[in-house]
């Protein structure tokens, strides 16, 4: 039988993207050919993301893209799977009939059949609880990929959909990780992006006990890692092991995202997030006095419901006096089957993207003031990747994540992607550093391990 050519879109987090990269490593191991242009496939598969009301559209409407497609191209099936799927699965047959298959996150495996494979694979129960990271097809940069820990979550945060999407929290053992970071140092990625629905609180259902700081050790001694980066962490589950060992380990990248979503004691105990006010200063206290040249990361959330203009006023004060160097701000979304959803006090549409408006200026501030801090200084970068339309190399500092901070426009010809050099940072552009390579040891912030 002849293989079916087969393109798939994603959506959402690394976390939906380390899917995604384990589904084409499905369907090519079961004998289909994998298309990069969607026009050009027989079958289409769309791993959705259906974490907030935005994304949730943006997956609607990138269906509806693709089943334009059975129409206009050489399309014969649309395939709908992802965190959107699992939530509606009747709703998406029903509403958009173009589709002919939607299968949840518990169903990976029925993939190869329904895209047409002409081979088949062993099965597993589950794409989480498997070994198909030894076939994944990563969609990321060579030099950097995404190393998934655990799955799922227990935190049961009163506004989050993911423990009903996801499932239980769970890890995977210290050392099928281990078995494919080397894979991943093989194959020459630099930097690891440690990611989980909750990375502090890996370990706690296999071993007894928080295990993250003995994996970030282990991960260190690897030889190729240079980067090694750590993504959702939670605030009630740091512990003081994990503190010292980001301080001591080289290669662990002195960039921690943390999630604090609002400050207000009552705002936090709605919400469910299991900490205060006090907890949450003394922790960032804590990780800035061990850890030297932090970047520290976080997101909040505006106009939960019952949060009062007072409230407000005092997420934006901490906001202000915290000056965390990369934050994220959103509205809140009301979403179905969560506690939230049913609170009094919804707050209407137009106050959320004041509010919004209001931290974001404010964060803009502290992010001008302390990128001008760093002109004359010099700090680690990788190199990205070559503007096709500018020519300029492109990076980011140890400090940076992928695709959601800030980047480097390098002033410098000879490079390649990969590199990992000591800049000198010359000057800004907008939310971007302006570097030039200097000629020091090789690390300053961030390799040894």
């Amino acid at each position: 039988m002849k293989s079916k050519k087969v393109a798939l879109i994603n959506l959402g987090c690394p976390k939906n993207l380390v899917d995604a990269e384990e589904i084409l490593g499905r369907v090519a191991q079961s004998g289909s050919t994998i298309c990069q242009y969607p026009e050009d496939a027989e079958v289409l598969i769309v791993n959705t993301c259906g974490f907030i009301d935005d994304s949730k559209k943006e997956s609607i409407d990138t269906i509806f893209k693709m089943a334009k497609l059975k129409e206009d191209a050489r399309c014969k099936k649309l395939i709908v799977t992802g965190c959107l799927a699992q939530r509606y699965p009747e709703e998406l047959q029903k509403e958009i009939p173009e589709i002919d298959h939607v299968v949840g996150l518990k169903d990976f495996d029925k993939l190869t059949d329904l895209s047409g494979s002409d081979r088949k694979r062993e099965k597993s129960s589950t794409i989480q609880c498997s070994d198909d990271w030894r076939n994944r097809i990563r969609l990321t940069p060579g030099h950097y990929a995404y190393l998934r820990i655990s799955d799922g979550c227990d935190n049961r945060c009163s506004y989050c959909a993911i423990p009903g999407i996801r499932g239980r929290f769970y890890s995977r053992t210290i050392e099928n990780i281990l078995e494919e970071a080397h894979q991943m140092a093989h194959e020459g990625v630099k930097e690891i992006n440690v990611i989980s629905q909750d990375t502090t609180s890996y370990g706690v259902d296999l071993y007894g006990k928080r295990q993250l700081h003995v994996l970030l050790e282990k991960l260190s001694e690897i030889e190729g890692i240079e980067w090694i980066r750590i993504l959702y962490t939670h605030p009630r589950h740091f512990y003081p092991e994990l503190v010292r060992t980001i301080g001591l380990y080289d290669k662990i990248c002195k960039y921690i995202d943390l999630p604090i979503q609002h400050i207000n004691d009552v705002i936090l105990e709605k919400m469910g997030r299991g900490v205060t006010r006090a907890h949450v200063e003394s922790l960032i206290n804590d990780l800035r006095t061990h850890i030297p040249k932090l970047f520290l990361r976080t997101s909040v959330i505006v106009g939960f419901p019952g949060e009062t203009e007072k409230h407000f006023a005092e997420l934006l004060k901490f906001v202000k006096s915290a000056k965390f160097e990369r934050l994220g701000a959103f509205t809140y979304s009301k979403e179905d089957g969560t506690p939230a959803a049913s609170f009094k006090k919804q707050i209407p549409g137009e106050a959320k993207e004041y509010r919004l408006k209001e931290i974001m200026l404010a964060q803009q501030k502290i992010i001008i003031k302390k990128h001008k801090s760093l002109v004359g200084s010099t700090i680690s970068v990788m190199v990205d990747e070559k503007d096709k339309t500018s020519g300029r190399w492109l990076g980011r500092t140890y400090g940076d994540a992928p695709d959601v901070d800030s980047r480097v426009i390098i002033r410098e010809n000879h490079l390649k992607v990969g590199d990992i050099k000591n800049m000198m940072i010359t000057g800004t552009d907008g939310y971007d550093l302006i570097g030039t390579p200097v000629h020091l040891p090789e690390r300053d912030e961030g390799a040894k391990g």
